[in-house]
């Protein structure tokens, strides 16, 4: 979709626009000291204080705020991430046996209020990092309630639905060299609430991180880790799966246990077993067999630790992570 329809907040059966698919959560850097600093030039943060805009409904909303050439610098300024209920807009309001807008108006299942219906309207001027330049660039919305419409210089990124998990986007077609102005539109209830609705405080808004991350050229989106015992505990198998792009190889090594419930980058550890394998059609897959493992319990809490180094064609380290 390369434009917003507004339509779409009302529409059940529409929840996300160019969103990118689930992955894990793991945090990627280009070096082993960035690893160990536990501080990654492959992310910017975009935390702090974005310019801002309040509207109890759609009619009262800025209309073109997404343009690049509309204005923003003179509006108020809000936190990110925060509740705009807590910024001092709209207010907290709990509710349990009925669904939070019939106060104000009735509606039917699946269509919206309209009357009060607060929209939060959100800028945020940034430059990229000169490291970050080159590379294929998306956002992460760690969190927003409860949908939101997102543009990059006037052009429309996606939209998402589902207001307690991460939300991402490619922005690499959009961006421009010098500043960016990055606009997100976030509506209190969309169509999707109607699902949400459970036994809380109603907040909105941009309530959890914001940052960019740029995507290497070979790159692991999503790792998949499946530890197994034999029947009597005297053996362990750990399967791996790596969802990647681009062509190479990864080198898994597997480090000692360590009792506790804290694995810090960079600690001191004796690996136990490394194994390279190939990048294949996107794909690549790794088995880790242990003898005598040691073995997890409240009393002795025994992790291991894996690390990932990914590598291009050229045996080249593109990212690490563990």
């Amino acid at each position: 979709m390369d434009h917003f329809d507004y339509e779409i907040v009302k529409n059940p059966e529409i929840f996300e626009q160019n969103r990118l698919e689930a992955h894990s959560d793991h945090i990627c850097y280009a070096s082993e000291y960035e690893e160990i600093e536990q501080k990654s030039s492959l992310r910017m943060d975009l935390n702090g204080l974005w310019k801002f805009h309040y509207a109890k409904n759609m009619q009262l909303a800025a209309v073109g705020f997404e343009a690049e050439d509309y204005d923003c610098k003179s509006w108020d300024e809000i936190h990110v991430p925060a509740h705009i209920q807590m910024e001092g807009y709209d207010r907290p309001h709990y509710t349990n046996t009925t669904y939070p807008w019939e106060r104000e108006e009735i509606i039917a299942p699946g269509e919206i209020p309209v009357r009060f219906n607060p929209v939060a309207s959100y800028v945020k001027y940034f430059s990229l990092p000169q490291k970050m330049k080159g590379q294929r660039i998306c956002i992460s919305f760690q969190g927003v309630e409860s949908g939101f419409a997102v543009w990059l210089n006037g052009a429309y990124v996606g939209y998402s639905e589902n207001s307690f998990d991460p939300a991402e986007f490619e922005l690499t077609p959009y961006l421009k060299e010098g500043e960016n102005k990055l606009a997100v539109r976030v509506w209190k209830w969309t169509s999707g609430s109607w699902c949400e609705d459970q036994d809380f405080y109603r907040f909105s808004g941009i309530y959890r991180d914001v940052y960019l991350y740029a995507v290497p050229q070979t790159h692991v989106w999503d790792i998949r880790l499946v530890p197994k015992l034999t029947a009597s505990l005297e053996k362990g198998v750990l399967e791996m799966t790596a969802k990647t792009s681009g062509a190479g190889s990864i080198a898994f090594t597997l480090y000692e246990p360590k009792a506790g419930y804290s694995v810090t980058c960079g600690e001191e550890r004796a690996a136990l077993q490394q194994k390279t394998v190939t990048i294949k059609d996107g794909v690549a897959e790794g088995v880790f067999e242990v003898s005598a493992p040691a073995l997890w319990s409240a009393e002795e809490p025994n992790l291991y630790r894996l690390k990932a180094e990914v590598r291009d064609e050229d045996g080249q380290v593109t990212e690490l992570f563990d």
